[in-house]
């Protein structure tokens, strides 16, 4: 059976690879890499593993092992180094959000790269990756003559993890918040790429999506989390209206999907859909299911329930 490493020792990389661990898709975890020496550390030791500062001090793969890379939402930052793990022979699962609809030219080199080396990329998570994609598309095959979809989704940041809430902007005031969007410091990575997707699937032309990011604020004026919109109009008049709004102890959290066409279909998941529990879901299943997968670099929403 495979082994794993794992890029990034943060709340998701250590989870997903616990939770590999417990429904027995790898057998072990054998090295840890992380430049921060206490995660590092605190996660080798967890799992018996050795502990490098960097990725380039990783082992080469023994046939079937996997890495789990799980420490930035950029796809500039992580692309290199999968590159180089496939190069080292490992087969990779990565959640970081860019990479679910990367630029023409990280996706050409990853895919070059996995083919080449007869691997398998798969870019996971729970959203983008399943909740405001994948889900999205299954829904709306459901319906025909589809002319708009509309995805909502309002999560509860005092249930989830510190590093999505600092994300959210949490704490800062107003004029702040609109320097951290600025400097790309806060927001949720992955919205347009989400949009971009179910347009592809459904052969609408991806063009241009207007993104907007605002503040929610709690009583007192401080920032509370973020409301963040992604809206589609294709020249034919279709229009995709994704709405996401995560924010401190924020009211009704719940996932709804409405898609507009012959017959209408609705669908909501009241207390919405765990994204750190999901992604955990999702990085577990692709190790477990694609294992048969022909070489090449996938995202979630490219992959059938299972290869067998």
């Amino acid at each position: 059976m495979s082994r794993l490493v794992l890029v990034g020792a943060g709340p998701i990389g250590v989870n997903a690879a616990v939770a590999a661990l417990a429904d027995g898709v790898v057998e072990g975890v054998r090295a840890v890499a992380d430049p921060d020496e206490e995660a590092r550390r605190a996660a080798a030791e967890r799992f018996g593993a050795s502990g490098h500062e960097r990725a380039a001090e990783l082992p080469e793969a023994d046939e079937g092992d996997w890495a789990l890379v799980a420490f930035s939402s950029r796809a500039d930052t992580t692309a290199p180094v999968i590159l180089r793990l496939v190069g080292l022979g490992y087969h990779v699962v990565t959640t970081c959000e860019e990479l679910s609809r990367p630029d023409q030219h990280i996706k050409e080199a990853v895919r070059t790269a996995a083919v080449t080396e007869g691997r398998r990329v798969i870019a996971a998570g729970a959203n983008p990756g399943f909740v405001m994609d994948r889900l999205v598309v299954a829904v709306a095959a459901g319906s025909r003559a589809v002319y708009g979809i509309d995805v909502a989704r309002r999560v509860d940041t005092s249930q989830r993890r510190g590093p999505l809430v600092a994300k959210t902007g949490r704490g800062l005031t107003a004029d702040q918040f609109g320097a951290a969007v600025a400097a790309r410091r806060i927001g949720h990575v992955g919205l347009v790429a989400s949009a971009k997707l179910v347009a592809r699937s459904l052969l609408w032309p991806t063009g241009d999506v207007n993104e907007t990011i605002e503040p929610v604020l709690d009583d007192d004026g401080k920032v509370a989390g973020l409301h963040q919109k992604a809206v589609l109009h294709t020249p034919a008049g279709g229009v995709l209206d994704f709405d996401l709004v995560m924010a401190w102890e924020v009211d009704d959290p719940r996932d709804s999907i409405h898609v507009h066409g012959l017959p209408e279909v609705t669908v909501e998941i009241p207390g919405g859909y765990h994204g750190d529990d999901g992604t955990t879901a999702q990085v577990v299943n692709a190790i477990g299911r694609y294992n048969q997968a022909p070489p090449g670099f996938y995202r979630s929403i490219d992959l059938p329930l299972r290869f067998s």
